[in-house]
């Protein structure tokens, strides 16, 4: 073969140019789709160049477009063990009881709310199942930052039903002053389902119609961001550093030999076909009659050589013929520190402390893990102030439909306490108010209302109804 311009003939990419099998695996594996297709007009060494780009690429031009981030955060929802598992805590240790049942949530009213409202709220939370959802909804905003649910109405104008619409077929849709459109057309309706893979419009929506929850939205997006959505860039670089280490240990799993061949006193060719006919007797076997086939070489036959002497001034000396074990082990590929690293930016990410998950082997100071109990408690707290806006949003939609103004109506949504030691602190600064209580009230300093108002939190309304119920049982 004679490349153009060039007067001596192309004998194949040299050592130094020929890619690396194991790389050229991985390179592929990462890339995927982005693998690059050499032209007809490009060179070996430009061939070379595209590779490594094509490579490369992914770790260091992450994706902004809003498919692009659901795919990844759902691949590593899939494949990745600690993002999972911390999702899973997250989302249990936000909504979950403590003490055992099933209420994640529970309301309670500070007012005089009417029967009739009451079982307004009640019913529609029995209809929609948000007890039972509350996980389901907070595990799916935190991984794709987005939540998605058509309010699904009958000819009663009650809610029947919260409606799960997959986050990457919906479009939010706002006005130059950020807020829902209120059109009826396609590309005026709020929000607007369309088909991922076309941008194909399906259905549209009135802004009643879609409960849309966003996870750390910012200013002026439309939409939320992922848990996960920084974490993408550490996922594909471990990515490609774990499917490494499968392939070398995988590859280099067993020893290989090297069979060191006597050819002495003969010429190249000679040496060409003893060396040939050597490897081909490894690797064949007789399968019947004048039939050979091809056989790998295992770790578990047995290797027979023969051994010749040399007679050299009237002495024996072995022959050359030897095999000797090679050491293919790599010391590169046997240092964590780098997964290590990636993996710990990854937990980073996730907010989940390294304790919670059984990663962690360095902390034993109480003062630290109570530091990060806290924090890991906030966190889980703004979890259940998001899903909260989502039952308000379902709470008053109910009521607007009933003819019922939801200002009105004094009611707060209540979360189990995401900490113990939460919990304990308050038990005890509360035992300190009231044994301090019972010093200065008696002085005339603190009276029961503010008592009550000051240290219990109470509001006026509730402070009422407890004075009417003691004087109600003094008089009796």
């Amino acid at each position: 073969m004679t490349i153009p311009g060039l007067t001596e003939p192309y004998q194949g990419p040299s050592a130094e140019t020929r890619p690396n099998t194991l790389r050229r695996r991985i390179a592929r594996l990462i890339a995927g789709s982005a693998w690059p297709t050499p032209s007809e007009q490009t060179t070996v060494a430009g061939l070379t160049e595209d590779m490594l780009t094509g490579m490369m690429k992914p770790f260091f031009e992450l994706s902004t477009d809003r498919a692009d981030t659901y795919r990844d955060v759902k691949e590593m929802d899939d494949t990745v063990d600690e993002v999972a598992t911390a999702l899973d805590m997250l989302s249990d240790n936000a909504v979950s009881v403590a003490t055992g049942g099933n209420a994640a949530f529970s309301i309670a009213y500070t007012g005089n709310v009417p029967t009739r409202v009451k079982d307004a709220i009640e019913g529609v939370m029995e209809r929609t199942r948000w007890h039972e959802k509350a996980y389901e909804i907070a595990r799916g905003m935190l991984l794709y930052g987005d939540d998605f649910r058509q309010v699904v109405w009958d000819s009663n104008r009650n809610i029947v039903r919260l409606m799960y619409m997959p986050p990457k077929s919906m479009n939010r849709l706002e006005d130059e002053h950020g807020l829902l459109r209120m059109g009826n057309v396609p590309g005026q309706w709020a929000f607007e389902q369309v088909w991922p893979s076309t941008g194909t419009y399906i259905a549209g929506f009135y802004p009643w119609e879609m409960m849309h929850l966003r996870w750390n939205k910012s200013g002026a997006s439309r939409y939320g961001r992922s848990l996960l959505y920084t974490a993408r860039t550490s996922w594909r670089k471990l990515q490609a550093m774990e499917e490494a280490l499968v392939i070398n240990w995988i590859t280099r799993a067993f020893a290989r030999l090297l069979f060191t061949l006597d050819v002495t006193n003969k010429s190249p060719k000679e040496a060409r076909k003893a060396i040939n006919d050597f490897k081909h007797s490894l690797q064949t076997r007789k399968i019947a009659r004048d039939v050979e086939g091809v056989e790998q070489l295992s770790v578990v036959k047995d290797i027979y050589l023969g051994q010749s002497y040399v007679e050299i001034g009237g002495r024996a000396y072995p022959g050359l013929t030897d095999a000797k074990v090679l050491d293919t082990s790599s010391t590169g590929y046997m240092q964590l520190g780098p997964i290590e690293y990636y993996r710990s930016k990854i937990l980073m990410d996730l907010r989940t402390p390294k304790a919670y998950l059984g990663l962690e082997k360095d902390i034993n100071a109480k003062a630290t893990l109570i530091q990060q109990d806290r924090r890991y408690a906030r966190f889980l707290r703004r979890i259940q102030s998001v899903l909260s806006s989502g039952i308000g949003f379902t709470i008053n939609l109910q009521l607007a439909a009933y003819d019922i103004d939801p200002k009105t109506i004094p009611y707060i949504i209540s979360w189990p306490s995401p900490s113990w030691s939460d919990r304990l602190e308050d038990s005890q600064a509360l035992l300190n108010y009231a044994q301090a209580d019972q010093i200065l009230e008696p002085m005339g300093v603190l009276d029961k209302e503010l008592i009550a108002r000051r240290q219990l939190l109470l509001s006026g309304v509730e402070w009422d109804q407890i004075q009417k119920r003691m004087e109600t049982n003094e008089r009796d």
